[in-house]
């Protein structure tokens, strides 16, 4: 069937069936009901193509993510999936794997299928942050996760990291530790920064000297935990105590931390970030700081169709989630670390 048949069946013009699908124009309600009939007995369904060149929209939405096997990102995906679908959308996921060329060029491929709009959640890069703020010039929106660009011009939905970590630092040291262990990302790239200085003011608040042995950059991955524990144990004065910039590192240098002997947290202390689903089924389950990932989705979602459909016009919008301490079994008072080391 065809909009013609419609216009024959129902009695009217191709223009008035053509307002009633695009919700553009008036349509009397006698016509309403005669069209929807129509629509309903020849099972018409309206070409998404040509709708969409009615009105200018496709009604997809470019999402870039940095690695779809770091078990945070489909979590969020998920809260952008789901609000997006509620709200008649569809989201189109591509994965840069930390790769600044590769972010412009998910980018550039998604601008081509004429996305309404972008979320990036996607590892900072100097040409990313380029090809973003072209965008933004040019008037698409973007709303950005966790993720910060120099000026402030685009939409954000981001976490209170930096309160998060202090949490962290601050139930190690109430336990009773006093050498704690940051774990995190290149710090030259600004990875995780404000769990980074929280981990600085955590030790400052609670009255501990920072010792920048202590602190070991590492990749942001299960390997990377396993590597960063494994070069800590060689300390000839280790840690009591681990904060990792996320669960995945947690979860590498826990294991690591068996390997070599030591129980958790009998032997040694670990707290992680993000509260992944793994978090709570790791051997033992893990303390973590709990990010409220489904929420960033939803928000980040809701923050872009209001620039899609023209709800909201020029300051950029930032919201700021609390993030929260999630006690487990991997931290506890410690005791004095095994002298065979």
């Amino acid at each position: 069937a065809t909009i013609h048949d419609v216009a024959r069946e129902a009695g009217v013009s191709v223009g008035t069936v053509s307002r009633f699908i695009s919700g553009n124009g008036y349509v009397g309600k006698v016509s309403k009901t005669r069209i929807q009939t129509a629509i309903t007995e020849l099972n018409y369904s309206p070409s998404s193509v040509a709708r969409s060149l009615k009105i200018k929209r496709t009604r997809l939405l470019g999402v870039v993510v940095s690695d779809l096997m770091n078990p945070f990102v489909p979590e969020v995906a998920r809260g952008i999936q789901d609000r997006a679908d509620e709200a008649g959308y569809c989201a189109v996921i591509y994965s840069t794997d930390n790769h600044g060329q590769r972010e412009v060029r998910a980018l550039n491929i998604l601008m081509d299928r004429q996305v309404d709009g972008f979320i990036v959640m996607a590892s900072e890069s100097e040409e990313g942050n380029k090809t973003l703020l072209g965008l933004h010039s040019q008037g698409v929106p973007v709303v950005l996760i966790g993720r910060n660009i120099v000026p402030p011009v685009i939409d954000r939905v981001t976490t209170d990291t930096y309160l998060g970590a202090i949490a962290a630092v601050r139930h190690l040291a109430e336990l009773g530790h006093t050498r704690i262990a940051y774990f995190g990302g290149d710090s030259s790239k600004f990875i995780a920064a404000g769990r980074r200085q929280g981990y600085l003011s955590g030790l400052t608040q609670a009255g501990l000297r920072q010792d920048k042995g202590l602190i070991i950059e590492t990749d942001l991955t299960r390997e990377g935990g396993v590597s960063a524990m494994r070069e800590l144990l060689q300390l000839t004065n280790p840690a009591t105590a681990l904060f990792a910039v996320n669960d995945t590192v947690a979860l590498g240098a826990i294991q690591e931390a068996h390997r070599q002997g030591l129980t958790i947290p009998g032997d040694f202390s670990v707290v992680g970030f993000d509260d992944i689903a793994l978090a709570a089924y790791s051997q033992p389950a893990l303390t973590t700081v709990a990010q409220p990932k489904l929420a960033m989705g939803r928000l980040a979602v809701d923050l872009l169709l209001s620039r899609i459909e023209h709800k909201t016009l020029g300051t950029p919008q930032e919201v700021r989630l609390p993030c929260e301490l999630v006690r487990r079994d991997s931290t506890a008072a410690p005791k004095k670390f095994l002298t065979e080391l």
